[in-house]
């Protein structure tokens, strides 16, 4: 029980933002289709999303460090799935930018089925 509770609190803290992007990003999709001249409402999506992201990867990370520092290692190991989580979609545009070696091709390789 004493590891349950911390992933519930980083899962929650993880997946509300998310939720309510999902949601305010399908308003705004509805709302710019009824448009008589519709914008790049994904644009604005992919910002906000990056930026919800990185708050949430450099608040993983900080919170993993401080737990290394308290010497507290299994609640340091909860936040290693999320940082992952969170360091995919990064990996996944450097790959397309960079052109990449094998890593990057079953990375694009396994994006692109999904």
């Amino acid at each position: 029980m004493k590891i349950v509770k911390p992933f519930l609190i980083r899962l929650l803290i993880t997946a509300i933002p998310l939720i309510v992007i999902w949601f305010w990003a399908d308003m705004a999709f509805k709302a710019n289709r009824q448009k008589e001249h519709p914008t790049d409402v994904g644009l604005g999506m992919a910002v906000v999303l990056f930026f919800v992201l990185a708050a949430l990867l450099f608040g993983f990370i900080t919170d993993c460090i401080a737990r290394l520092i308290k010497k507290d290692y299994k609640t340091a190991l909860i936040d290693l799935p999320f940082l992952i989580f969170f360091l995919l979609p990064i990996l996944y545009l450097n790959c397309l930018w960079s052109g990449g070696g094998d890593f990057c091709e079953w990375l694009t390789h396994i994006t692109d089925t999904l």
